[in-house]
């Protein structure tokens, strides 16, 4: 398969998963205003109670042993710790005492119920947590745009910025269409994300500059699809292993990492294939092309 792809033209190919990315993008985007971000306790405040329940049933099989009025208030949860469960509540969400909550339960469920804490996250707090969350990615926007701005052709750091950017917005809309919790540990995911989907972004640009500053004959189709091959099998294999790990941390990392896990796997996968149809492409579309690369020599030379 490989040398297949080694011998034919991407570009063609190339600028159909530039479309299609545009297109997925714009449905990302849709979502997010649509449905929103489903804010987690971390930013809307609320009442965390935590319980153990030694039992071998699920969530909802639990919840169904609740009477009309306490289900309609309460939702139990898995934790991630075999027999500790949760119940999230909203401010002034707790209809009582939160050692009573656990002593009716323990009466409805007829199993044994321990209060192991309650964790009161303020409004205000929430509100500082979410905006500090949001300053960092934008301090770490912010100093990747200035990273590129020396290291590459303006052309080229657009290019990069705007795949990092399109993976960043499909992993917000796909959060938002499968209703995931958007928290702290989302946050930290974007920003792996972020900088996963810029160093394999880097990695293409790196090789396509040695090509275009090595005076080619190619015309600049010919030196993205180049550079994209040169690097396909690294690309392959450090992507391929990471979800590989990552897919294994979101099937059996439980409750509390899902949200961390899921934008991680999305971000990898939608950066992986971005590298290639937009941060490569786009910079064809602004008309970078050899002579870029070649004339910036010629005017280093002539300085020196």
């Amino acid at each position: 398969m490989f040398h297949r792809l080694f011998a034919m033209n991407l570009t063609r190919w190339r600028y159909l998963g530039l479309g299609f990315s545009v297109l997925v993008t714009l449905a990302s985007v849709a979502l997010l205003l649509g449905n929103g971000l489903q804010l987690g306790l971390d930013f809307t405040g609320g009442i965390l109670l935590e319980f153990k329940i030694q039992t071998l049933k699920e969530a909802h099989e639990l919840n169904a042993l609740l009477d009309g009025s306490l289900q309609a208030l309460v939702s139990l949860q898995p934790a991630g710790v075999p027999g500790e469960w949760l119940i999230k509540l909203p401010p002034h969400g707790l209809p009582m005492p939160a050692q009573a909550l656990a002593e009716q339960l323990a009466g409805q469920l007829g199993l044994p119920v321990e209060l192991l804490r309650t964790t009161i996250v303020g409004p205000q707090v929430g509100a500082e947590l979410f905006q500090q969350g949001m300053m960092a990615v934008l301090v770490a926007s912010l100093a990747i745009s200035v990273y590129l701005a020396f290291r590459f052709e303006w052309r080229q750091a657009v290019g990069i910025l705007l795949s990092v950017l399109h993976d960043g917005v499909v992993a917000l809309g796909l959060l938002a269409l499968f209703h995931i919790e958007f928290d702290l540990n989302v946050i930290a995911g974007l920003m792996a994300v972020i900088g996963y989907s810029l160093n394999d972004s880097i990695v293409i640009s790196d090789r396509l500059r040695d090509i275009l500053s090595s005076r080619t004959r190619l015309d600049m189709h010919g030196c993205s699809d180049l550079a994209i091959k040169a690097t396909f099998s690294r690309t392959m294999i450090t992507s391929g292993t990471t979800l590989f790990t990552v897919g294994a941390l979101l099937l059996f990392g439980g409750d509390a990492l899902h949200g961390f896990a899921f934008t991680l796997f999305a971000g990898i996968l939608t950066g992986t294939l971005s590298s290639i149809t937009v941060a490569s492409t786009v910079q064809e579309l602004l008309g970078l092309s050899p002579q870029a690369y070649q004339k910036k020599e010629e005017d280093l030379a002539q300085a020196a």
